[in-house]
């Protein structure tokens, strides 16, 4: 990806990153988040709602990280075990989906259960 690709997605507004996120984690089945060897980050809001924050590339999910939460390592999860019961496990836990955040940490806070419909609606086209 070149630097001009990676801040025009960036720079989409929060609806289009969402939409650019399903896009492409239905089409690769790829989906990326951070850690520390302590663990996955999940923020939480100034109300109290905790959150695991996703990317559809290594490279957003590094270098957003590295603006905003130094330390963290960009790391790959299951797409399998996400779609097959880790969106419905967060959904369980009252714990909401970050989806792309840009580097101003902007992004759509979603349901889990609500990208799980969205990322198979997106997946029948890819099938």
């Amino acid at each position: 990806m070149n630097e001009q690709q990676f801040n025009a997605v960036l720079a989409l507004t929060n609806d289009e990153r969402y939409q650019h996120f399903v896009s492409k984690v239905a089409d690769w089945q790829q989906l990326w988040g951070v850690r520390t060897k302590d663990g996955w980050l999940i923020p939480v809001t100034p109300e109290g709602v905790e959150y695991f924050p996703l990317w559809p590339h290594p490279e957003y999910a590094q270098r957003v990280a590295d603006e905003n939460w130094p330390g963290h390592e960009a790391e790959q999860l299951d797409y399998e075990l996400l779609i097959s019961g880790g969106l419905d496990k967060l959904g369980n836990d009252n714990i909401k989906v970050a989806i792309f955040p840009n580097m101003a940490w902007q992004c759509i806070l979603s349901d889990a259960r609500q990208l799980l419909s969205d990322l198979r609606i997106e997946a029948q086209q890819y099938e």
